[in-house]
């Protein structure tokens, strides 16, 4: 690559021969190309200069290289493209007036590179003028700078080894078994058959936890928190079974609404509606007025409640044998609802 002092002074030598060559011009014009190294590299960038002599009252155009270059693009010189530009003072030498620009350029072919011509224009006051340079063609050093010719390619070395795929084959084998495995276990269980599950009845369910509370019952001398806790118990063993027998919101509803329910219930006769009245109204005292009876009232209150569930039972029983008590009241036994009777929310 040629250097900055030796480019400055092929700049000068080849600015005072196009000089010494300049024309008169109160007419005429010249334009030169000079590529300001002896030879060139690929890739390498080097100077062309390019100048032209006119007379006064001219002025000259220069190409202008894109801006952006190289990435917004070049000016093509040839087989040379143009990356910069730096246009150089004008000198007059005996009424002829010399202006020059000096491009940086780069090439890219291989052995030579033929560099120009360029189109300058020429602007008079009368008219416009566009002249052309020629070309120079230049050698194109294939030497990499730095090596001694001919240069020798480096030694090709011995080939890496490739990383062994077993382990993907064994991640792919595992994750395909995952897969097969996840499907299998979604088409079994779509084909299996549901569990048949077991039934529970209302009414024997009653009677089953009515049995463990017997067996529970606080003795004397029990905490009244464990008074209430049992009493409370007792009365969700009636709410539940009405709840799942009847459809009636037991458990939301006061022991009136319920009450209000039962009476307007075809399915159940006064008397039963007056057995569940009497279990219910004394839970509403432990659990709202702090009552707290002892033993023997308790045992007395699961006995009216077991009254309860076997009254209403009887009833529904009595008026459709084929219930089987699975809380799904038949549609000829189930009443329409009484629009007097207030909504458990009221």
């Amino acid at each position: 690559m040629t250097t900055g002092r030796k480019g400055h002074s092929l700049r000068t030598a080849g600015l005072a021969l196009l000089a010494t060559f300049a024309v008169s011009a109160a007419t005429a014009q010249t334009a030169r190309l000079t590529v300001l190294a002896d030879s060139v590299s690929a890739g390498q960038p080097f100077e062309v200069a390019v100048t032209v002599a006119h007379g006064p009252g001219r002025q000259v155009t220069f190409p202008e290289v894109p801006p952006g270059a190289p990435e917004a693009g070049t000016l093509v010189l040839g087989d040379a493209e143009a990356v910069d530009a730096r246009r150089l003072p004008p000198a007059e030498r005996g009424g002829v007036r010399v202006d020059s620009v000096v491009y940086r350029a780069v090439v890219f072919s291989a052995d030579s590179a033929r560099v120009g011509p360029l189109t300058v224009r020429v602007t008079a006051p009368t008219d416009t003028v566009l002249a052309q340079t020629g070309s120079v063609l230049v050698p194109v050093r294939s030497v990499l700078e730095g090596e001694a010719p001919p240069y020798e390619p480096a030694p090709i070395g011995e080939a890496e080894a490739f990383p062994s795929a077993t382990p993907l084959w064994i991640a792919l084998g595992a994750l395909t078994l995952l897969v097969l495995g996840g499907l299998a276990w979604a088409v079994a269980r779509a084909l299996r058959k549901p569990a048949r599950r077991a039934v529970v009845l209302p009414y024997p369910a009653a009677l089953a936890r009515l049995d463990a509370l017997d067996r529970e019952a606080p003795a004397e001398g029990a905490t009244a928190d464990a008074i209430e806790a049992h009493v409370v118990a007792v009365r969700d063993v009636l709410r539940d079974y009405l709840s799942a027998r009847l459809g009636l919101p037991a458990r939301e509803a006061t022991t009136r609404e319920i009450a209000g329910r039962l009476d307007a219930d075809a399915r159940v006769p006064p008397e039963a509606a007056a057995t569940v009245r009497k279990a219910l109204q004394p839970t509403d005292l432990v659990a709202f007025a702090r009552v707290r009876p002892g033993p023997e009232p308790v045992a007395r209150l699961r006995a009216a409640t077991r009254r309860a569930v076997d009254a209403v039972e009887r009833a529904l029983q009595a008026r459709d044998p084929n219930d089987t008590g699975d809380g799904a009241a038949s549609p000829a036994s189930a009443p329409p609802r009484d629009p007097h009777v207030p909504s458990p929310s009221a």
